[in-house]
This record gives structure tokens, C-alpha cells and sequence, in this order.
């Protein structure tokens, strides 16, 4: 489902003019590490099936916001008036480059920073807005609502310290570090055991009041066609928020709306029919 929420209109020159309706943008879809590799020296492998990914020469994270800047002139030759891009938010979990994922809804994902380290992944992104504008094109943010991924998130529930370092992105056990929340044994169980305790932190699946506050939904099954979508579980890699908890809600709408802030000018809401209706309202009116 595509929800378009605009957030401002500009009008810079001809191409821009009278565009204060989205109905009236033509729009460029992209997933950004897929797109354009602009910075050639900040590609990383993804930790999951990094052979295949060698053999190919084709690292999962390889598209960047250098290369959107860098196609921009492409873009708006093609007659495109906006840019919708996939979550950018900090992810984790195989192969996430897709941005669904997210263990921090507060930053930038920090494969997307310059290769020299000098611009973070959220400094990256405010240039690609900016140099959009300047360009006159939009920038439509894909955002998620109803779920973080199964690694814990760096408010609601930390459950891993993450070093944003690009060299170690390519090695999960490099870049993300257990807290003592998942236990002392955490790297030495199966991988199905980890994800098990992963979930486990947040859905209470052994029985125990983990997640005291209710920040997920505990509940895992759901019905396509009736209201228990809104609180079951999608999917392994996407934990069902508890966007009906006041302090979800908030935390989620200060995180976008620093994006906002930053001049984001508009959010393609993912997976909206499995937020409840009373909680899609408050979040679109505000």
C-alpha cells in the first residue's frame, strides 16, 4: 500500500511550479544500495552468503547517497519530480539492504557514510536532500510503522551495541556486540537458539514478563482478513510494535520527525493495514 504524507511544497524554477499536490509528481522508486555506486570504497558484504557475493563482485551494500547525488541530473532528465527511496534507518539482520530491518530508528544506517569516515550516514542523507532541492526534486522516505527487525532496537529494547565503523559491517560479530541482556552464553548457543532469545526479549515467548512495557505485540499469529493483522507477526525479521502503546507512538514520531526537520518531503508509510485504525489516524493527523 502506498500512503504518500506531504510535509512542504517548493518552488524553485519551471520545473518545480505549481507541485503542491503529489498527484502531480512523477516519482523515481529506488532501493538505494541497488541503485548507483557512487563511492566505490565504502561497499561492504553482507554477513550472510559473503561467497556468493565475492564470486559475483557484487557486495549487497554497493549503492550509496553519493551515487544518488551523483544521478540526480539523470533523474530529472528522465522527467521525475521525486525521489522515493527504502528506510535509511540503522538495520540489521542478513540481508537488510531492503531497510525494513531497523534496530534504530534514530540514525541514519551507518553503511550508507563517506569511505574516509568524514560524513556520517546522516550527513550523507540531509546532502542527498539538499542537493535534491537545489535540483528541484523531492525526496520520499519509505518508512516503517508496525515493526523492527528481530535484533532489539536502541531505545525499546538495546540488546546489541553496534560499531558503526564501515571496515566491520561486513562481520556481525565485529560490528555488533551482545549486551548482557541477551546472556554471557549468547555466542557460544546455535543460531536458531540466538534468534530465539532475540525474540524472546521482546515477545516473551518463555513465559516471562520481558518486555515490561509492552513495546511489541506478544501475539504471532494473524488472520489476513480480520483485525488480529494489527497485532500479529508478519514475518521473523519483522516483530510486531505495539504502536497502540503511547510511548511507541511517540518515540516513532520524534524519530521522523527529525527527518522531517531535515526536509524529508514526504513518507511512503509501509505496511499501514497492520496498524490499527484508532493508532493510523493519530499518527497521520499530527
Amino acid at each position: 500500500m502506498l500512503i504518500l504524507i506531504s510535509m512542504q511544497s517548493m518552488a524553485t524554477d519551471v520545473f518545480t511550479s505549481n507541485r503542491t499536490d503529489f498527484r502531480d509528481e512523477s516519482i523515481y522508486f529506488m532501493i538505494t544500495t541497488r541503485f548507483y555506486d557512487g563511492d566505490p570504497k565504502n561497499n561492504v558484504l553482507c554477513w550472510d552468503n559473503q561467497a556468493a557475493q565475492i564470486e559475483t563482485k557484487d557486495p549487497c551494500w554497493r549503492g550509496d547517497f553519493q551515487g544518488v547525488i551523483d544521478k540526480l541530473d539523470y533523474i530529472k532528465a528522465l522527467g521525475f519530480t521525486a525521489i522515493w527511496i527504502t528506510p535509511v534507518v540503522q538495520n540489521a539482520s542478513g540481508y537488510d539492504y531492503h531497510g525494513y530491518h531497523a534496530m534504530d530508528f534514530q540514525h541514519v544506517d551507518c553503511r550508507y557514510q563517506s569511505s574516509d569516515g568524514s560524513k556520517s550516514g546522516d550527513v550523507m542523507f540531509q546532502e542527498l536532500i539538499d542537493k535534491a532541492h537545489a535540483k528541484g526534486i523531492k525526496i520520499i522516505l519509505d518508512i516503517v510503522l508496525n515493526h523492527t527487525g528481530n535484533f532489539g532496537e536502541e531505545k525499546l529494547c538495546k540488546l546489541f551495541d553496534r560499531n558503526t565503523q564501515l571496515r566491520n559491517q561486513a562481520y556481525i560479530d565485529a560490528c555488533m556486540t551482545p549486551t548482557e541482556t541477551l546472556g554471557s552464553d549468547y555466542l557460544t548457543i546455535l543460531p536458531k537458539d540466538q534468534y530465539h532469545r532475540r525474540l524472546t526479549m521482546m515477545k516473551n515467548m518463555d513465559g516471562q514478563n520481558r518486555d515490561i512495557h509492552n513495546y511489541w505485540h506478544h501475539y504471532g499469529q494473524f488472520g489476513w482478513d480480520d483485525p488480529s493483522r494489527w497485532w500479529g507477526q508478519i514475518a521473523g525479521d519483522c516483530v510486531d510494535l505495539n504502536t497502540e502503546n503511547d510511548e511507541v507512538a511517540k518515540y516513532l514520531v520524534d524519530c521522523y520527525g527529525q527527518f522531517i526537520k531535515m526536509g524529508v518531503d514526504g513518507f511512503r508509510i509501509d505496511t499501514s493495514g497492520h496498524i490499527s485504525q484508532g493508532r493510523r489516524i493519530k499518527y497521520f493527523i499530527r
